[in-house]
């Protein structure tokens, strides 16, 4: 880990001084404990003492910044496995003899977290034999919640300080006798590097200036909550205080991968995406899900399909020429989608179908989707199973991090989703325009790719989620409401927000 990705200034110290007490309490009881027969743990000093101090902010950062309402303490992901802690760890501060051993077994003993959900590793799990894992989860007890002032504790996303960073990741596959997993590599410093680096620090300097949240009533965020925690493939929670973004890359040279993570608005499933709020002004998502395609046609010298997923596999083309029950035509060309990229980062033709590419639920066999994607695509069909989906990607993120920037520049926060971007809908025009001019800049050809708007709020297909109820409608018409009760009424997302703006404004 570079240092230098979490300096952070005093007066952003001085902003979260609330978590830090409640930190700076924990630390003496951890050290104060003994072991389970009497004797005095061994004495932390030094560098040890910071790594603690550390461990317990981490700790105590990662499960109070999900709870949302304190009628539901949502729980969140630790690594318990010594593996984790090599020297490849994305943060060389947190060692499993202090942050397991020292800090997480501290905090169990002294009753201010418990384990909610064991973690697992099953060598050969899942149905085709692959090895299936999930790792422990943990959650705050009402003790350490009861650390914190009421008021705290309806906006406890906000007031906890966001989560540090490695801003630039190798992250690769490894087969260890038929386990996948995945292996962390340091990065090479060079002058690529550090300006990567640089430009990450001053896309998250924005980023880390304005408030994201949905614009959902309590209830709903919480039914949300328990919808991702419950995914049994991939449980995760809705941190918002992580507004901070990193890249990964696929191999030591970086020349493959390079996106952009770490935004908690990546773990919002699509249909929520509408009511994404930026500041508690609305933001509208622009879909490049074509760019792939897009760059191989342009280099070919010949114009993709207007849409490179739909209509590959027509309707009428179906084992009895109509969709499944409870199918969409949209879950088709999703499962057209994954399968395209699937078959643009494949190294070799693939027997099967890669893990969440079902064509069964469609009456289709793996063959027939491949061979349907190679004919529909003809001109780029040699690059199918070659492997050079991952160096697409370098060339998309590149683009990406260029259109960021513009915008930063512009001191406007744009959030990356993968293919999409999502802005403030009063910006939306100025985005081609920069996206152009980005992939001009990459490699030198105008893509002219037309981003795709999804829907946002009003839209018919977006209200089947609630919205709030509560506050009335219109406060002069309503002699009944008084201001306490106007206040009472606010839903989550607007308190976090009146909070991070008393917060923002204030300095040491």
């Amino acid at each position: 880990m570079n240092q230098k990705d979490h300096d952070q200034p005093d007066w952003r110290q001085a902003r979260y001084q609330r978590f830090y007490q409640i930190v700076d309490g924990i630390v003496p009881e951890i050290l104060a404990l003994q072991e389970d027969d009497g004797r005095v743990k061994r004495r932390l000093a030094g560098k040890q003492l910071n790594q603690l101090q550390c461990s317990v902010e981490t700790i105590v950062r990662d499960c109070v910044a999900v709870i949302h309402q304190r009628r539901r303490k949502s729980d969140t992901a630790i690594h318990l496995g010594q593996y984790a802690y090599g020297s490849g760890r994305d943060d060389l501060r947190l060692t499993y003899s202090i942050h397991i051993e020292r800090a997480y077994r501290g905090m169990m003993k002294l009753g201010y977290i418990e384990q909610t959900r064991d973690g697992y590793h099953d060598r050969k799990g899942r149905k085709d034999r692959s090895s299936t894992s999930r790792l422990t989860r943990y959650c705050a007890t009402d003790k350490l919640v009861d650390l914190f002032t009421v008021e705290e504790q309806a906006v406890l996303p906000v007031i906890v300080p966001p989560k540090d960073v490695t801003l630039l990741r190798i992250s690769l596959k490894e087969d260890d006798d038929g386990v996948i997993r995945r292996v962390s590599l340091p990065v090479l410093e060079t002058a690529e590097t550090e300006q990567m680096r640089s430009n990450l620090q001053t896309i998250n300097r924005v980023l880390q200036r304005n408030w994201y949240d949905l614009e959902i009533d309590d209830d709903e965020l919480e039914r949300l909550q328990v919808r991702l925690s419950e995914d049994l493939e991939d449980p995760r929670q809705i941190d918002m205080s992580r507004r901070s973004l990193y890249r990964v890359f696929n191999d030591p040279d970086l020349r493959t991968g390079g996106r952009f993570y770490g935004g908690w608005w990546q773990n919002v499933p699509r249909e929520y995406r509408p009511y994404l709020l930026v500041n508690g002004k609305r933001m509208v998502e622009y879909d490049y899900s074509n760019q792939h395609p897009s760059i191989l046609y342009a280099q070919t010298g010949l114009e993709r399909p207007v849409d490179c997923y739909r209509d590959v596999i027509k309707i009428k083309d179906l084992p009895g020429g109509k969709l499944p029950e409870g199918k969409t035509a949209e879950d088709l060309r999703d499962m057209i989608k994954a399968s395209f990229n699937a078959m643009l980062n494949a190294k070799k033709p693939l027997r099967n179908p890669p893990r969440d590419v079902r064509p069964k639920a469609f009456g289709l066999k793996w063959r027939d989707v491949s061979e349907a994607i190679m004919a529909f695509h003809t001109p780029i069909a040699q690059h199918f199973y070659t492997g050079v989906g991952l160096h697409l990607q370098r060339i998309d993120s590149d683009i990406a991090e260029r259109v960021i920037l513009a915008f930063i520049a512009l001191d406007i926060p744009i959030l990356p989703l993968h293919d999409s971007f999502l802005v403030h809908n009063g910006y939306e025009g100025e985005l081609p325009t920069l996206m152009n001019a980005a992939s001009v800049d990459v490699i030198g050809i105008l893509l002219n790719a037309a981003p795709k708007k999804k829907i946002t709020k009003g839209d018919a297909s977006a209200e089947k989620i609630l919205m709030p109820v509560n506050a009335p409608t219109d406060i002069e018409d309503d002699a009944d409401w008084d201001l306490s009760q106007i206040l009472d009424a606010q839903q989550g997302w607007e308190k976090r927000l009146d909070q991070f703006r008393l917060m923002h404004h204030r300095r040491a």
